[in-house]
């Protein structure tokens, strides 16, 4: 893959993954600057909800991703790959519905597709497997860091059932979602870059070194 197409699809993949990103700090920026107010189907309640169900998103949502790492042109393997992430989402929907109801499973559904690359991971195979690997591994460990970070900076209890009903999830929201977004903007697109262009050139690499191995056993063959 040339260059330039490279640099065209990063930058798809880029906003696919920071813009539902960019929404949802939208959501939450529009009712911390305007007091009692909300955007869409929001309120207070709900964007409590949201807060709540996120931590079990980016604690969780890496195990569901990682069927989707499974790199293969085989048409059965690929529709295990399918299976077993469907299956894995069940179970943590469920999970997340005994906790928060309906909402909850909605909430921990959407999250999971928001943190772990948005609208990328429906076209995870153009990339290489250690490529996506490392950027999966790479949000989960960011979400939770900063997940609990801003928990500390705004002293929020350690029960996270009970922060729905405090005004502390806005501001919380805001910034963890624009975080996110940040980071997909800055550290991710020249991340990914490097890391398919070092895969490219280790393959190329990789070829040109089996080749006189292959000429040679080609000649002790006709000897």
């Amino acid at each position: 893959m040339d260059k330039t197409r490279q640099r065209k699809q990063l930058m798809v993949c880029c906003l696919a993954a920071a813009s539902p990103l960019l929404l949802m700090a939208g959501i939450f920026n529009f009712s911390l600057l305007f007091k009692a107010q909300y955007l869409l189907w929001t309120n207070q309640e709900i964007l409590g909800y949201i807060i709540q169900a996120e931590f079990l998103a980016i604690a969780s949502g890496v195990l569901i991703v990682l069927p989707l790492l499974i790199h293969t042109q085989g048409m059965l393997l690929r529709i295990f790959r399918i299976l077993l992430f469907t299956t894995l989402a069940v179970i943590f929907a469920w999970l997340s519905y005994d906790i928060g109801g309906t909402e909850g499973m909605l909430f921990y559904a959407l999250l999971v597709f928001i943190n772990f690359g948005g609208g990328t991971l429906f076209f995870f195979d153009n990339f290489a497997t250690a490529t996506r690997a490392y950027l999966t591994l790479l949000r989960w460990s960011l979400g939770i860091f900063v997940y609990v970070s801003l928990q500390l900076y705004f002293n929020l209890d350690s029960d996270i059932s009970t922060w729905k009903n405090t005004d502390q999830v806005i501001p919380f929201g805001a910034a963890f979602f624009y975080l996110l977004f940040i980071f997909e903007l800055i550290i991710y697109p020249p991340l990914t870059y490097y890391l398919e262009r070092k895969n490219a050139d280790d393959s190329f690499l990789s070829e040109k070194i089996a080749q006189p191995g292959n000429k040679q056993k080609v000649v002790g063959d006709s000897a």
